[in-house]
């Protein structure tokens, strides 16, 4: 059985948009905010971007930077 970090990991690994209403949509995961910070303690580099949409309002886009030194040898 997948992890909530092993589907968000797929979509951010495919450079897939990332956002709380995405998670949530395609079933990544509802607490986005919560396995963003458990990847981070893990050793994944995320990088959080604040956009705004057309009215005003905010939201916060996700990225994949970097993965850990150890996490690296599994993917060559």
């Amino acid at each position: 059985m997948r992890t909530n970090e092993d589907r968000l990991l797929t979509a951010l690994r495919k450079r897939m948009r990332v956002t709380r209403k995405t998670a949530i949509e395609n079933g990544w995961c509802e607490n986005l905010t919560a396995t963003i910070s458990d990847l981070r303690r893990k050793g994944f580099d995320i990088h959080t971007k604040t956009n705004y949409t057309e009215d005003g309002k905010s939201y916060t886009r996700y990225s994949l930077v970097s993965e850990p030194l150890e996490n690296l040898s599994n993917v060559i």
